[in-house]
Parts: C-alpha cells; sequence; structure tokens
C-alpha cells in the first residue's frame, strides 16, 4: 500500500500467519536456502518492518473471495493512497472507501510517469 508519495507496510495477524504458510511450499526452499533463510527468519523481518493492525470484522466487501477483504480494511486503517495488487477480485472493486485499487502497471504509470518517458 502506498501513502502519500511512500510505501508503507501495514499488516494484520491473519495475513502474518498466511505469509507463514506460504513460505513453507516447496518450490520457495531451494530460494530461502540460498538465502539462508527459514520462514520464520522473513516473518519477523516482515513483522518488524509493518505497522500490525488487528483483524477487523465486519460486512463482506469483496463477495467473490472475503478472505481479500484484510487487505481491504488494512488499507483504511492506515489511510493509503492507493491498493497495488494483481487480484482480479479486488481490481473489480477498482476502489473501496475512496482509495484506488490498481494493478502494479498502473500504479507505476501513475506514481512514475515522468520516469517512464
Amino acid at each position: 500500500m502506498a501513502k502519500a508519495g511512500r510505501v508503507e507496510l501495514c499488516i494484520t495477524p491473519s495475513m502474518l500467519a498466511e505469509l507463514a504458510g506460504v513460505l513453507t511450499y516447496e518450490r520457495l526452499q531451494p530460494r530461502l536456502e540460498r538465502l539462508d533463510l527459514g520462514p520464520s527468519d522473513l516473518v519477523s523481518w516482515t513483522a518488524a518492518l509493518a505497522s500490525v493492525f488487528d483483524d477487523t470484522q465486519g460486512d463482506p466487501i469483496v463477495t467473490a473471495d472475503p478472505d481479500d477483504d484484510v487487505f481491504l480494511h488494512c488499507a483504511a486503517v492506515a489511510g493509503a493512497a492507493y491498493v497495488v495488487s494483481g487480484d482480479h477480485h479486488l481490481l473489480d472493486l477498482r476502489s473501496h472507501e475512496g482509495i484506488p485499487i490498481l494493478t502494479i502497471r498502473d500504479f507505476l504509470a501513475k506514481e512514475f510517469s515522468n520516469q517512464l518517458d
């Protein structure tokens, strides 16, 4: 999520748990081994860099995939300028609480258009 011209990482406990699970995928192990890191190292590093917010419950936002709601709640709590995603469920919404939901390509074009010429 981008905020006021800088990138700020916000995360929730459920997002950290999902990250921990993903980092145990077999296909990622060779990369982690080359870096001499384990999944818990990266989860700890991420938690140290991020603002951790409580998981917010409420009415579903992304009815096609309610697991995506956490990203929108986090963006709203953090006052994010953008949500940048490749997830079509999020992109289909186009915005949430006035926060645009952009592809990485659209985000880069918007924020760095003067450098892409």
